[in-house]
C-alpha cells in the first residue's frame, strides 16, 4: 500500500509539470502573426514575414521574429470585445497612401480581453522597414503593399 502512494505522488507531481508546460502560452498569449506588407505596431515597422507576439507583464508585448530575433517591445492598453471566438484575432488597417498598414488590436482566443495599440510616429522616423527577413531585401513603406495580412 505505502509503494501504490508513492507512486501515485509520483504521477501527481509529474502530472502537474506537464500541465503548467502546456498552459504556457495561456499565461504569455503567444501568437504568431504572418503579414505579407509593412505592418506599423506603435512605433515599430514590421516587415513582411512572421512575428511572435509574447504578453511580458500587463500591456507590454515583445514582437520576436520567427527565429527568435527581438524586433521590440509595445505598449498597449485594455481592449474589449463582446464576443470572445475560439481564435486570435488582429485588428489591421487599411492601407492609406503611402502609410503602411497599421495593427490596431490583438486578443487572444476565447478572451473578452485585449490590448489596443497606438500609432506612433516611426522609430527613426524614416519610413523605412528596419529589417527584412528575405534574403537580400530591403522593403519601403512607400512601396504600399495591397494585400491584407
Amino acid at each position: 500500500m505505502n509503494r501504490f502512494k508513492k507512486t501515485t505522488a509520483m504521477l501527481g507531481l509529474l502530472t502537474a509539470g506537464y500541465a503548467s508546460s502546456v498552459r504556457a502560452d495561456e499565461v504569455n498569449k503567444e501568437t504568431r502573426l504572418t503579414t505579407n506588407q509593412p505592418l506599423q505596431v506603435g512605433k515599430i515597422l514590421l516587415a513582411p514575414g512572421q512575428y511572435v507576439f509574447k504578453l511580458l507583464d500587463q500591456g507590454v508585448v515583445s514582437i520576436r521574429s520567427a527565429d527568435g530575433t527581438p524586433e521590440g517591445i509595445v505598449l498597449g492598453w485594455s481592449a474589449y470585445r463582446v464576443d470572445a471566438g475560439g481564435k486570435e484575432l488582429f485588428t489591421v488597417s487599411e492601407v492609406q497612401g503611402n502609410q503602411p498598414a497599421m495593427l490596431k488590436d490583438w486578443f487572444y482566443p476565447g478572451d473578452n480581453s485585449g490590448l489596443e495599440f497606438s500609432a506612433g510616429p516611426l522609430a527613426g522616423g524614416t519610413g523605412r522597414v528596419a529589417k527584412s527577413r528575405k534574403k537580400g531585401s530591403t522593403t519601403d513603406a512607400a512601396d504600399g503593399g495591397t494585400s491584407t495580412p
